[in-house]
């Protein structure tokens, strides 16, 4: 990335905005990458002190200097500081105690009979045990480019007047490869995180038990209904919506979920309205990936079909003709002798939020009431009706 931008400094020329707007945004695309890459190297020291602490009990420590690339300006620096602060404040297993001490880092001047010496406290551990220094030890940050990489140089020293390193360790890692934006309170390295992944694909297995809840809505038949012999007949009304409750077994032939099937049964029953079973396969394809994601929702197109037998008052309109006055009579004085069985064909799409819910839309066609007065068509896709909308809520256990 940094050859990119030195390449582009050398083609722009003066007063060409295209090549300038270019070299800016190749400039904020690599200040961003090294601020993700020096927040990395600070996670990865952190951790390090975490499984391996520098000290045997807490232990002060003053942030003595922190040092940046030429070029990345102050800002880096100040998060630098922030973010190594924050993390040791929310990891207090590492030992590593930030101490205050503003004589530490102040400018101490110590004049004696041979000469005169101006110097930060750190740098002077005899003058600044004079000031009353409480600082013991003291942590120096130094982070460079060398090429595409970054390099975090870390030491601990103690403030006697040897001035020993206690601790040093190097860190160095590429600008081109992508953080590992670890959380500040559950640091973890590259491994853990690939074996938590891991884990959780395995965590998935083939066979999941959906629930769903949905409903279905049947479009109003058109003013005029042509039968099959050409004559035009009088419409009915459309049944009215119908709620499901379903539950089954849902299959994946790979952990990476990107196919999967389902058969499900359900039952639906509203009183004095209307009674139903129904029994119904899917066949689901990920279409927003190539396998689940454990980050983002992944939408899934299927295709299914389904058997009902519905029964009761509200069902009297599953058929091709307007329902006359002895069925009406009928239907007063037995509701179960208006009983339907038919089939319908399913298309849809599936919005699932993780492995636990999900929220789909679908459209259904039922071969044997294309033509009833009793039934028009939400839409129609190449020439094929479809008579029912419906739309679901689902949850996996």
């Amino acid at each position: 990335m940094m050859t990119l931008l030195l390449a582009a400094l050398a083609q722009a020329g003066p007063g060409d905005d295209a090549q300038l707007a270019e070299l800016e945004r190749i400039r904020a695309q690599v200040g961003n990458e090294v601020h993700l890459a020096a927040f990395d190297l600070l996670d990865e020291l952190v951790y390090g002190w975490i499984t391996a602490p520098p000290f045997a009990e807490p232990t002060p420590v003053v942030l003595a200097g922190v040092t940046v690339p030429v070029g990345t300006g102050s800002g880096l620096q100040a998060l630098v500081e922030n973010h190594v602060s924050g993390l040791l404040i929310k990891n207090p297993t590492s030992n590593v105690k930030l101490a205050h001490c503003p004589s530490c880092t102040a400018v101490v001047v110590q004049s004696g009979p041979g000469n005169t010496i101006v110097s930060r406290g750190i740098d002077n551990p005899t003058a600044l045990a004079e000031l009353g220094g409480t600082g013991q030890h003291a942590l120096f940050l130094d982070l460079e480019a060398e090429g595409p990489f970054l390099v975090l140089r870390a030491r601990i020293t103690r403030l006697s007047p040897e001035l020993p390193i206690v601790w040093s360790h190097t860190i160095s890692t590429s600008t081109g490869t992508p953080a590992l934006l670890r959380q500040s309170d559950h640091l973890k390295s590259a491994a853990e995180a690939h074996e938590e992944y891991v884990d959780a694909l395995r965590d998935r297995g083939p066979i999941a038990v959906p629930f769903r809840i949905g409903i279905r809505s049947y479009a109003q038949p058109d003013e005029q209904t042509t039968t099959t012999n050409g004559q035009t007949g009088v419409t009915g009304i459309a049944p009215p919506p119908f709620l499901w409750a379903q539950t089954g077994v849902e299959l994946s032939a790979t952990r990476a979920q990107a196919w999967t099937g389902s058969v499900v049964v359900g039952f639906s029953y509203i009183p004095q309205a209307y009674q139903g079973i129904m029994a119904q396969g899917r066949v689901n394809r990920l279409v927003t990936g190539r396998a689940r994601s454990h980050t983002r929702p992944d939408l899934y197109a299927f295709v299914g079909a389904g058997v009902f037998t519905l029964w009761g008052p509200g069902t009297a309109t599953f058929r091709d003709r307007v329902i006359n006055g002895d069925e009406q009579v009928l239907l007063q004085t037995d509701p179960t002798a208006f009983r339907t069985t038919f089939g319908a064909l399913q298309m849809g799409l599936d919005l699932r939020v993780g492995y636990r819910m999900g929220v789909s839309a679908f459209l259904e066609n039922i071969p044997t009431l294309g033509d009833s007065a009793n039934l028009g068509d939400h839409v129609r896709i190449a020439g094929i009706g479809f008579q029912s909308l419906g739309t679901e809520v689902t949850f996996w256990f």
